[in-house]
């Protein structure tokens, strides 16, 4: 299982799991009143590694977390860049960049381009998704997530 949280997203945290994935929130108003008023909720949210890590350590176990630092976003002629440096307890894992293109037909061009860059600095080792979860039920955040997960994975 995995778990990501966006800081640019709203603080949303996805949780994948053989392909499939679930949305959670860090923002209050996010939590329906409905919930607060039943007592499923304290209507102050929890990140899901808080009670993962807190209320249900007896039964998880954390295998590894890699946390993204010092990150940067560029808007580059339609192309919205984020790079983060990703740690573990280990040390640096390696660089994250992430890209979002204006339209989408520019986008292959402009990732084509990015991995033209990368050969002439001579970087041998980087993966590249741009897999979606559910090809039929797109999800931007969730896919997102998922990409992340497969470029990450060794």
């Amino acid at each position: 299982m995995y778990s990501i949280t966006f800081h640019h997203h709203s603080r949303q945290t996805v949780l994948i799991k053989d392909k499939s994935a679930m949305v959670t929130t860090a923002t209050a108003t996010d939590i329906p009143p409905a919930l607060v008023f039943n007592g499923s909720s304290t209507g102050v949210p929890e990140s899901i590694d808080t009670i993962l890590s807190s209320k249900l350590s007896n039964i998880w176990m954390q295998r590894q977390l890699i946390k993204g630092d010092a990150g940067e976003t560029l808007i580059l002629d339609g192309l919205t860049v984020r790079l983060v440096n990703l740690f573990s307890s280990t040390g640096f894992k390696g660089l994250l960049i992430e890209l979002q293109a204006d339209e989408e037909g520019e986008f292959k061009a402009k990732v084509a381009g990015i991995e033209a860059c990368l050969t002439g600095i001579h970087a041998k080792d980087y993966k590249t998704s741009s897999d979606s979860l559910s090809p039929e039920a797109q999800n931007e955040i969730c896919d997102l997530a998922y990409q992340y997960v497969c470029a990450l994975e060794s």
